[in-house]
């Protein structure tokens, strides 16, 4: 039995499985790889299930054992293709015959266990420590590049609502060098960066190292090349079953890191905010019913 196969069954059976077997079930589809790389024992603490209940599931499904369950998952992770082009044509087979509930449902599934695995591996004095940072800069410069522009974007843009001192680094006009002129050892970088690591972030963090300044990466592994002249990392979860990588754990991340700010802002904060909000009224930045623009 293939994999897609077996998720399949898996999904048709769901309910009609005991509590127990549900929760093992919900777990080997959120989270294939640890099957594959994992022991059996390993696998049923994290989905908070016996052993003897992994070994049930797979004779539920049709298996002779568990070893018999697992093939199909380290099959998958043998050929798991690489690159984008790869990775696109994989996400076309698989979307073939009209899968297309099957292929939402994934999306779904990965991106909740991204979510998960993100708020799990960084505990709340990780989260404090890089917000705490933040707030002391005396200027934040702010950088994703590629897909994780939209990330650095949103939390300049929020972070601007209470907070003056946040630079945005997008090169406009081919002048990325010229918005690092100045760095010093009282400034912040806060990078937003996984693999493929872009070579202009990697360097902007070694830049910032040279400096003396203060580094919060926001990457998919410690061992990054980004992480390696962080002084704070978040290490975020970007599974997904396209052919880019999720970046809805790293928008997480970094609204949580706006969450604590503002949280411990105090007055100041609070001020700047209503500031910000008064300004958009005044130019009435959005819609408002009968005919009104606020």
């Amino acid at each position: 039995m293939d994999f897609d196969t077996l998720t399949r069954r898996m999904a048709d059976e769901f309910t009609r499985l005991s509590p127990q077997l549900r929760q093992a079930a919900r777990y080997t589809l959120d989270r294939p790889e640890d099957v594959a790389l994992m022991s059996m024992r390993t696998v049923a603490t994290q989905a908070g299930v016996q052993p003897s209940t992994m070994v049930r599931l797979a004779r539920s499904l049709g298996f002779t054992s568990y070893t018999a369950f697992r093939e199909p998952f380290e099959t998958r992770l043998r050929r798991r293709p690489n690159g984008l082009l790869a990775r696109a044509r994989d996400l076309q087979a698989r979307g073939a015959e009209g899968r297309a509930t099957g292929l939402l449902q994934e999306v779904l599934s990965t991106d909740i266990a991204n979510l998960r695995d993100t708020f799990a591996n960084n505990d709340v004095a990780r989260f404090e420590a890089c917000a705490a940072v933040l707030s002391r800069g005396r200027r934040v410069f702010i950088l994703g590049v590629r897909s994780c522009y939209p990330v650095a974007f949103f939390f300049h843009y929020a972070y601007g609502m209470f907070r003056d001192n946040g630079i945005l680094l997008d090169g406009r006009g081919g002048t990325f060098a010229d918005e690092l002129r100045g760095f010093s050892r009282d400034d912040v970088m806060m990078v937003i960066s996984v693999e493929p690591y872009s070579d202009k972030t990697v360097r902007s963090m070694e830049y910032c190292h040279k400096r003396g300044g203060t580094a919060v990466a926001v990457t998919d592994s410690v061992v990054s090349p980004v992480a390696a002249n962080a002084d704070h990392v978040l290490v975020v979860s970007n599974h997904s079953p396209s052919f880019f990588d999720s970046i809805a754990a790293a928008m997480a991340a970094v609204e949580a890191l706006i969450v604590l700010m503002v949280a411990a802002g105090g007055d100041n904060a609070l001020a700047t905010i209503e500031e910000s909000e008064r300004h958009l009224d005044d130019f009435r930045a959005y819609w408002q019913p009968d005919g009104k623009k606020s």
